[in-house]
């Protein structure tokens, strides 16, 4: 106990900064004496069962009171280990007086599937579901209009005039399909989130729709055909439409764009997409290319034991 009247636990390192003297705990000056860092004991008492101690074992919690009067005003814990005290622990533990908590060692992880279910799984994800992914087909979007049945009455107007902003132009990024698969992106994000628009301008909410579809398509990214820098030169903005694309898309699917990065048969063939969900927002082609995936992945399904 100090003149201020407040009783401290901590480490002994430098009794003199806690007014306590060698022995005060009835250990011959543990946490006194010269400690070597190196060696790892007390070098004055020549105490070496520390020396034995495997590194980074589990010696128990140190727990810290501060008192004021009687008052309990401060608690804090620490490991033993690294904290002053591990020669004071040890001796206690040799006379019987302390036992170290029992590490239990954490279960071992299940191994991870085979490369092609992870490959089934994440087609699965781009497409919407592992029914859609088996009954996957290439035909090509139709030529269709702007359907806005699902989209709240009061943005029909908004909606039109987004898509009458990429309207001119998205076949030039995208090809003829990718026209249908912008409106129809578009119609269904703002019917899922219309609180999408809220606070995007026209041009902006139009450049990123165009990038979600391309994206989802396998169409951005590096060494694919497109460059986001044209999508945003086509669509008249300054900055990149990429994060506010993510939004559309997330309101679609709920994934993020650095959702799942699978193991590929061949990496370099590995879409880097951001999913749509649903096959009919894909273009023909590059659901070809899911199919051709999916067909080999199953082959490998089917050649492969049962694990157990």
């Amino acid at each position: 106990m100090t003149n201020d009247n407040v009783v401290r636990f901590g480490s002994r390192r430098g009794g003199d900064e806690w007014g306590r003297r060698p022995g005060d705990l009835g250990f011959r000056g543990i946490g006194d004496e010269p400690f070597d860092e190196h060696t790892g004991r007390y070098d004055e008492y020549g105490l070496s069962r520390y020396d034995d101690e495997p590194r980074g074992s589990d010696l128990g919690t140190l727990t810290n009171v501060v008192l004021v009067g009687s008052q309990v005003i401060d608690v804090t814990c620490h490991p033993v280990a690294g904290s002053g005290y591990e020669c004071a622990v040890l001796d206690l533990e040799q006379r019987g007086l302390y036992q170290r908590p029992i590490s239990h060692e954490p279960p071992p992880a299940p191994p991870p599937p085979p490369p092609h279910e992870r490959q089934l799984a994440w087609l699965a994800t781009i497409v919407g579901g592992e029914e859609a992914l088996l009954a996957l087909e290439s035909t090509p979007l139709p030529d269709e209009p702007l359907d806005l049945s699902g989209v709240p009455r009061h943005l029909h107007t908004r909606v039109e005039a987004i898509a009458g902003r990429f309207d001119p132009w998205v076949s030039l990024a995208m090809g003829d399909e990718g026209l249908t698969a912008a409106r129809r992106l578009l119609v269904r994000a703002v019917a899922a989130a219309p609180g999408l628009l809220r606070s995007d301008r026209d041009d902006i909410a139009a450049g990123a729709v165009v990038w979600a579809a391309a994206k989802g398509n396998d169409l951005v990214g590096q060494n694919r055909p497109l460059r986001a820098s044209v999508i945003q030169d086509l669509a008249g903005l300054l900055t990149s439409p990429g994060q506010r694309g993510a939004a559309f898309a997330h309101a679609l699917t709920g994934v993020g764009t650095s959702y799942g990065q699978a193991d590929w048969l061949y990496g370099g063939l590995r879409p880097n997409v951001i999913p749509l969900g649903s096959p009919d927002l894909l273009l023909g082609r590059f659901r070809q290319r899911l199919i051709t995936f999916r067909d080999i992945a199953l082959q490998l399904r089917a050649r492969t034991p049962v694990a157990g």
